[in-house]
């Protein structure tokens, strides 16, 4: 056994402190506690604190970008529903312009379509008026001459004109009736 020496010859295995041994281990462990506080104890310290501080502020850091990104991203909304109703506006306003410009188009169309219509009628009665007087003076001429040829002398021409011009005048106004 190896605690052979220390066991006295008559004694039982019973274990036996002595207070020698009591006191060198308490001094020992005080000495052990002194260089481990000293020496290990605070660089430890100050390392565990510097990597709490550092989670910390990682954390801290971490959260701050989560607000500005919730910020940012509120702002970026609020942008993209601003450029949308502008969108919007901008197509209403386009859409206004162009049925304003084609309306403006049509009315600039029809009244150029009537000046042309009205144009053309005035053109037509005035070369209607211009036939009707050519066939008239002829007309005349013609009663006149086959007048004179059937009672075979020369009557008023002048008076006989204006009698046969207003005959046909009336003539006129009674088609126009009908």
């Amino acid at each position: 056994m190896y605690f052979a020496p220390l066991m006295a010859e008559g004694e039982s295995g019973a274990l036996i402190v002595h207070p020698f041994w009591v006191l060198v281990s308490i001094v020992n462990f005080l000495v052990l506690l002194y260089a481990l506080r000293t020496y290990a104890w605070g660089p430890i310290s100050r390392t565990l604190d510097a990597r709490s501080a550092r989670i910390r502020e990682g954390l801290e850091l971490a959260e701050a970008n989560k607000r500005e990104q919730e910020r940012l991203k509120v702002q970026v909304e609020n942008t993209l529903n601003e450029a949308r109703r502008e969108a919007a506006e901008i197509a209403e306003r386009m859409q206004q312009a162009a049925e304003a410009a084609a309306a403006q188009a049509r009315a600039e169309a029809r009244a150029e379509a009537d000046r042309i219509r009205e144009k053309g009628r005035a053109d037509a009665q005035h070369m209607h008026d211009q036939a009707l007087a050519q066939l008239r003076g002829e007309l005349a001429s013609m009663v006149v001459l086959a007048a004179s040829r059937l009672l075979g002398r020369e009557i008023d021409a002048q008076q006989h004109r204006a009698l046969i011009e207003q005959s046909l005048a009336e003539a006129g106004s009674e088609l126009r009736k009908n």
